[in-house]
């Protein structure tokens, strides 16, 4: 009897409703979800910033999302409701999107079953409720596909030329989708090469010419300005480095919470430095008070391949804040500078540029840090020998023994329990020296050491604080001990040398990870491509949130997932028995766990493909309930 209804058009109609109200519903009473109408990811402030005609300040996340709300803050206000309710509307005309797209495909009950599904249980309802990229995403999405199907049904290149531009528009919200035109246009080119003639070889080729080439185009605006910006061809954003070395921790006995895994201690880096060598570096800085006053600040700097001192005025000036531009250096270089304000200098500071992320980057002893600790304990453990001096004799008794390596981290860490030296003991043996600490925590240093602070195995607090913990011990101090000169100062804080460089330092960080266990890394990739379709939170705090009605939320959740994808396993297996023309739509979801499941993920990366497996789920319920054998008879009862 239900089967009947899918062969009405107001069954469609009903599904946009459905999805309608259900947005409402969680945009105004209740959602299942922690975030507020503001979101994640600061788009509101982002927003804010774009509506009163500032500049996009971030790298980290693309620029699509924080447009979109910000046409409707410059038309109606800073209020975050009016691009949600803009993004319930456009999430609601889902189901006739999905309709358009697999009744050519299909037939009309799978096609208005999908729509049904969609509207009912779509996962992009849930987050068009607060200020999130998913839902304006996905709708982009599909009426990308859309104007692809209709492309390839009605030969009009047009379609293809619109699929191309929503193609290439869609990355700006998921940067993970910035493939998927390139690929598509091969397979495409390829299946039309084998299955079909010469001439519709050309026309396909032509085609894909268009929808590449108008894709790129749109992404063309965004990467001349991220390329002016900080000198990086940047498609979408500055983010993936530190996705990807999340991915590498979530490996082994930490495949579901990679917050425990001890190699986060190296996210902090020994020294400060920066890769983005030839680039300018920028110094900001906001005079004290008590040197407001008098001729404007200048900086003073000199560098190890060129110590004579230079000055350079600031290149922007905001009251107190202030920002001088450091010329580029090349790799590697240590840049020695001091800020002079009012007749005084604050105290010297030291930058090193520098592309070893992992190495002991002091090459001038400017530091006493982690690698002289190392060293004092390989010489102690296997009498390997260490540089005569201060950072090795700590006493001057003209030996460098175990009291010189508890002096060297005594000056490092201090003391945190009274009168409880931070040090307990070396432990060394043949492959392994083990510094041992007051608190529990150990360092253990291998034998084939290879100068890689990720070469270390730290585990807790103590020996973790020693990874960054470093004292100067050739600066010289500020010349006015009664005043401070610079409140505040920070090198290469401004979004566009900050993301870059994290981009480029986790980037080495993951890779070192994939490199010390590639086939765990690639079980946990494999893990990872499956259960991205799964809600299923790990109980990590740093990537589940915790709210009120979270339990209710993710058993919800995790209930329907598996329900769907078992569903969608199972159309699956229908579609290739009946050589169904839905399976092309198996492309764009098999890229996305393809092309992501080696970083950190969540079932959140997989909602825009959700509805293109929908139509999968539709198909077997048709077959399995028996819904296509009566609209076919009632078919033929028609045509008799």
């Amino acid at each position: 009897m239900f089967g009947h209804l899918l062969d009405s058009p107001r069954t469609t109609r009903l599904a946009c409703v459905i999805s309608l109200a259900f947005g409402l519903f969680f945009t105004f009473v209740w959602a299942p979800h922690p975030w507020s109408w503001e979101g994640i990811d600061q788009y509101h402030e982002l927003a804010r910033a774009l509506a009163r005609g500032e500049g996009f300040g971030t790298t980290d996340v693309p620029w699509g999302y924080a447009y979109y709300v910000a046409l409707f803050y410059s038309l109606f206000g800073v209020h975050p409701v009016p691009p949600i309710l803009g993004q319930v509307l456009a999430n609601a005309a889902m189901p006739l999107l999905l309709f358009a797209l697999v009744r050519p495909l299909a037939g009309q009950r799978t096609a208005a079953l999908s729509a049904l599904i969609v509207g009912i249980f779509s996962f992009n309802t849930v987050y068009a409720s607060t200020q999130v990229s998913d839902a304006i995403c996905s709708v982009l999405f599909m009426a990308a596909v859309l104007c692809f199907a209709r492309g390839h049904a009605a030969g009009r290149q047009w379609y293809f030329a619109g699929s191309g531009l929503l193609a290439g528009l869609v990355p700006q919200f998921r940067p993970n989708l910035l493939l998927l035109p390139a690929m598509v246009a091969v397979l495409y080119v390829t299946w039309t090469w084998l299955a079909a003639s010469r001439q519709q070889l050309g026309r396909a080729a032509v085609a894909m010419s268009l929808l590449l080439g108008i894709s790129v185009l749109a992404l063309v605006p965004w990467v001349v300005h991220n390329y002016r910006l900080t000198g990086v061809f940047l498609p979408t954003s500055s983010h993936g480095g530190i996705q990807l070395w999340y991915g590498t921790l979530q490996v082994g006995p930490y495949l579901e919470n990679y917050s425990a895994n001890p190699r986060t201690v190296f996210a902090t880096p020994v020294f400060d430095y920066s890769s983005l060598s030839g680039q300018s570096i920028v110094v900001s800085a906001v005079v004290a008070d008590c040197a407001s006053a008098g001729p404007a600040p200048t900086l003073v700097y000199w560098t190890d391949r060129n110590t004579t001192p230079a000055t350079i005025t600031p290149s922007a000036i905001n009251g107190r804040a202030l920002e001088f531009a450091i010329p580029g250096q090349p790799d590697p270089t240590a840049v020695y500078w001091r800020i002079n304000a009012a007749g005084a200098s604050a105290a010297e500071s030291l930058y090193y540029i520098a592309s070893d992320h992992t190495g002991d980057l002091d090459r001038h002893d400017d530091w006493l840090d982690v690698f002289d600790v190392i060293r004092l304990a390989r010489h102690l453990a296997w009498a390997e020998p260490v540089p005569a001096g201060p950072l090795a004799d700590f006493d001057g008794n003209g030996r460098v023994e175990r009291a010189d390596l508890a002096a060297a981290v005594f000056r490092l860490l201090g003391y945190q329990v009274p009168g409880v030296p931070p040090l307990g003991g070396l432990v060394a043996e043949p492959a392994v020296a083990t510094l041992q600490f007051s608190d529990g925590s150990y360092l253990r240093i291998p034998n084939t050491f290879t100068g890689r602070v990720t070469d270390l195995d730290v585990r807790g607090g103590l020996a973790g604080r020693l990874l960054s913990a470093k004292i100067r011990t050739s600066a010289s101090p500020a010349s006015s001990p009664s005043c401070g000169v610079v409140d505040a100062a920070g090198v290469n804080d401004v979004f566009y040398r900050r993301e870059l460089q994290q981009l480029a330092r986790f980037g080495a960080l993951a890779l070192d990870n994939i490199g010390r266990d590639p086939l765990a890394f690639a079980a946990a990739s494999a893990y990872r491509a499956v259960r991205l379709f799964v809600v299923r939170p790990s109980g990590d705090l740093a990537t589940t949130y915790q709210f009120a009605s979270g339990r209710l939320a993710y058993t919800s959740g995790l209930v329907l997932s598996l329900l769907y994808f078992g569903l969608f396993l199972a159309g699956v297996v229908a579609a290739w028995r009946q050589r169904s023309a839905l399976l092309p739509l198996l492309v764009p979801i098999v890229y996305v766990p393809a092309t992501i499941c080696f970083v950190l993920t969540n079932q959140r990366y997989t909602v825009t493909v959700q509805p293109l497996m929908f139509a999968f789920v539709a198909l077997a319920l048709v077959r399995v309930l028996g819904w296509d054998r009566d609209g076919a008879a009632a078919v033929k009862a028609k045509a008799a």
